[in-house]
């Protein structure tokens, strides 16, 4: 039931006529109820009455449309952008959305070898880009050349990372000397770790902006940040049945999470700051319509995870493995495809359930 003293007190609430199941008026003019709603406003719209009380039908989700899977998590026709394309868990999800349909997938990185020899691999429509994160000359190089070829992007994916100074012996060190040892190792390699891992979050997501806002207009969406109070108005030509907007994704690591050193503290603390970061963009780009969302894996193959092993116990891994290619592509194609068009401000751990039985923040 709401209550509204006048005809554009009752507009600017967006209430749709055919959802008003009935209308009564108190005060001057009390005990005229006209037979619809339409006619009601029809007569009454120039009037300032004391109070109008408009009981409203409640909204029922429309469950008669036909979900086709294979579209619900699809990443057909999408341009996504992904640091550390070439190599690891970024390879996979580069893999992932060629076979899934993404018109384009740039991939980015420092050594060119290696994301042509990815492109190679994958075939489809991946794009190799040398560009290093951590220097604004590259990314922003990288963003001009996207932007002339093809002048807008669906999909960021903060992918790239490194693993910083190892910190792994503390955890077996027996000496208060060693273990001040251990916590000492490479302090200079914690700057490069971060810059990496955190800041490049903000600069690189900071630099595709433009681009994001674009892929937005392209389908449809006003552009640009809209004022408070009244929501993003949009053309659905051509989108009719597909309601996504521009998304930021930034790979973390459960690492961010747990309290056990799996890597080493700068790792584990960069990473902790890249899932906060996300966080932090999720309400900054609000107005702009851009989302933002995190996938923290767990144990999956990769050069960081070279010689640990395949199988775990269920206090170490309740999946008892490490995870796979369908594995992160699921929650990949989730996210990007029509499935994720509500997601924003989410944390997705992929981790088997390592951090349910760990000491962990989550």
């Amino acid at each position: 039931m709401i209550s509204t003293p006048s005809y554009s007190r009752a507009k600017s609430c967006g209430i749709l006529m055919s959802r008003i199941r009935d209308i009564r008026i108190y005060g001057p003019g009390s005990g005229k109820r006209p037979h619809s709603p339409t006619l009601f406003f029809d007569k009454y719209h120039k009037q300032v009455l004391p109070e109008i009380v408009l009981i409203v039908k409640p909204a029922v989700m429309d469950i008669l449309p036909t979900l086709d899977p294979n579209d619900l998590f699809s990443a057909k026709g999408l341009v996504v952008v992904i640091t550390g394309g070439g190599s690891g868990i970024g390879l996979a999800i580069t893999s992932c959305l060629s076979q899934a349909g993404a018109a384009r997938v740039y991939i980015l990185g420092r050594r060119l070898s290696t994301l042509q020899e990815a492109a190679r691999s994958v075939g489809g429509a991946v794009v190799p880009v040398q560009c290093d994160i951590t220097n604004c000359s590259s990314v922003s190089a990288a963003v001009a050349k996207i932007e002339d070829e093809i002048g807008y992007i669906d999909i960021l994916i903060n992918n790239a990372g490194v693993q910083g100074p190892d910190h792994k012996p503390a955890r077996d060190a027996e000496t208060i000397e060693d273990l001040q040892k251990i916590l000492l190792i490479d302090p200079e390699g914690w700057q490069p770790t971060f810059a990496a891992n955190s800041s490049a979050v903000v600069g690189v997501s900071a630099a595709f902006l433009k681009l994001l806002d674009a892929g937005n207009r392209r389908r449809g969406w006003e552009g640009g940040k809209i004022p408070l109070g009244r929501p993003r108005q949009r053309d659905i030509t051509g989108f009719t049945d597909d309601e996504r907007s521009s998304q930021i994704i930034t790979v973390g690591s459960i690492s961010g999470l747990n309290r056990f050193i799996t890597a080493g503290l700068a790792y584990g603390a960069s990473k902790a700051a890249a899932i906060h970061l996300s966080k932090m963009l999720t309400y900054l780009l609000a107005p702009w319509g851009i989302r933002s969302n995190v996938i923290n894996p767990g144990v999956y193959p990769s050069s960081m995870t070279a010689g640990t092993k395949d199988n775990y116990s269920y206090m170490e891994v309740p999946a008892g493995r490490k995870g796979g290619y369908r594995d992160i592509c699921g929650v990949v194609l989730y996210l990007v495809g029509k499935a994720g068009a509500y997601v924003n401000g989410s944390m997705e751990n992929t981790d088997g359930g390592r951090l349910s039985v760990m000491p962990a923040t989550y």
